[in-house]
């Protein structure tokens, strides 16, 4: 039986609050990954007297430092979650040089996606990561990957055919410390590729591409590796889950979906108690609403959601974050794209009522009018908790002036102190579903990472925006 059924049927039979823990079964660890030994201390992400003056937490809708100051971001995706699982566009310019151009837009924090493969792997090479050369002949055959790695090499001398992705990724959580820039680790996808899809295997929890175990596994790996590195304060948990079409037999609904998240948030607290968790939502990360408004599990309404058949006639089952021990950890992230399939983008005052309605009301804001009154579907949140926008994205062109949902994504999160995180910054991918250097017009890069793709929409969108989110500086 997969795991996430063995949950839904521990939870199913478990009257009250969805605040039980499901017992984890003991995760294989017979291959522990050895330590990459750097040259240089790496100041680690406790408590501190720099920045970011961590460890950071919630308090009601907001996140804080150890200092009790307010923490607000504006920032970017940068994708490493393709099959080289080396982040994009390094071969183009140096990861110093990529981390300057994010400061020039006031830009202050970077999600960057990963895949569970990359831990995977470690574990598979007996301990050992993976070096560059490899990652990337791997990924784009020989000669194209011995050619892209000398690029690396050659735009970043630092590094060498043999440093490993983790020594990448620490090297850019240390130059992006150093400038101020958060870091914030987000399990993109399981099997590295083009995210996402309801047939990629990655959907679901127990999907073909999706072992629950190897992303527990992950997640502690991830996590310890946080400590040596005071940009990274927060890390997510899974990105755009979904229904998996590879698998029907799962059972996809708020009751799996709330016990997966609190059996993995307990793995990440376990391994690194300093870390914030940004938990996810249904329908591709667009709904969180049974948690913000504390309704029934069993009954809550779900765009396209396995039905309890019984659930009128079982005990309620709600879920209470502050039954547990990370209860000032947690942050909800919620996505928004013009391709969204149940909300309506064209009206700007009905995408602020499902804003709202899907989780944006645990900021305690006033239901958005006229939206609301049409919907007759916003109810109050029953606890303040912080919620961010980690994913929305357009075109980088003029229609992010003048087109409905970038002016109405613009206007509500600054209205309202709404942390978020535009996708994406690459302008190209060295891969991307078979295709390779396949270049990306809704990344903020030009193909060849040289300049912006659209120089007057930073000026007249991105930077106005950052700038009226008076943004936690370093």
């Amino acid at each position: 039986m997969r795991a996430s059924l063995a949950i839904l049927s521990s939870l199913l039979a478990t009257p009250g609050f969805a605040s039980w823990v499901p017992t984890k079964p003991p995760l294989a660890r017979d291959l522990e990954p050895k330590r990459q030994i750097v040259a240089r201390s790496r100041p680690g992400n406790g408590t501190s007297g720099e920045w970011p003056y961590g460890p950071l937490s919630t308090r009601g809708r907001d996140v804080v430092n150890s200092r009790g100051e307010v923490v607000t971001w504006a920032g970017v995706n940068w994708p490493m979650s393709g099959e080289t699982m080396i982040p994009e566009g390094l071969e183009w310019k140096s990861a110093e040089d990529i981390l300057d151009d994010v400061v020039s837009v006031g830009f202050n924090y970077i999600r960057m996606g990963y895949a569970i493969q990359m831990v995977d792997e470690i574990y598979e090479r007996g301990g050992e990561d993976v070096p560059l050369e490899v990652a990337m002949i791997m990924a784009l055959g020989y000669e194209n990957g011995t050619k892209v790695t000398n690029e690396i090499i050659a735009k970043n001398p630092g590094w060498t055919r043999e440093t490993t992705r983790f020594e990448i990724w620490s090297d850019i959580a240390d130059l992006a410390a150093a400038r101020g820039v958060y870091i914030h680790p987000d399990v993109h996808i399981h099997k590295a590729q083009w995210c996402c899809s309801h047939t990629d295997g990655n959907a679901w929890f127990g999907d073909i591409d999706f072992d629950i175990d190897n992303w527990h596994r992950g997640l502690a790996y991830v996590a310890n590796w946080a400590k040596d590195h005071r940009s990274v304060v927060s890390m997510s948990l899974r990105n755009e889950l979904r229904e998996s079409w590879n698998n029907t037999k799962l059972v996809y609904n708020w009751v799996t979906l709330v016990g997966n998240l609190t059996a993995a948030t307990d793995v990440i607290h376990a391994a690194n108690p300093d870390l914030l968790v940004t938990w996810s939502g249904m329908q591709y990360d667009q709904d969180l609403s049974a948690l913000t408004a504390g309704t029934n599990l069993l009954t809550a309404p779900c765009y396209k959601c396995t039905a309890v058949r019984d659930a009128y006639r079982r005990e309620p089952l709600y879920f209470d974050l502050d039954a547990h021990p990370w209860s000032d950890k947690v942050i909800w992230e919620l996505h928004l794209y013009s391709m969204s399939e149940d909300i309506d983008v064209a009206s700007c005052e009905l995408s602020e009522a499902a804003l709202y309605r899907n989780g944006f009301n645990a900021l305690g804001i006033e239901p958005p009018s006229p939206g609301c009154g049409t919907t007759g579907d916003c109810p109050a949140a029953t606890r303040l908790t912080p919620v961010v926008l980690s994913e929305f994205g357009n075109a980088q062109d003029a229609t992010l002036l003048n087109g409905t949902l970038p002016q109405c994504l613009k206007d509500f999160t600054t209205r309202h102190g709404v942390s978020w995180m535009m996708w994406s910054l690459a302008g190209s991918y060295r891969i991307r579903s078979g295709g390779q250097g396949v270049p990306d017009t809704w990344g903020l890069t030009n193909d060849d990472w040289t300049g912006w793709r659209d120089p007057d929409t930073i000026e007249k969108y991105w930077k106005p925006w950052i700038r009226d989110m008076n943004v936690t500086r370093h």
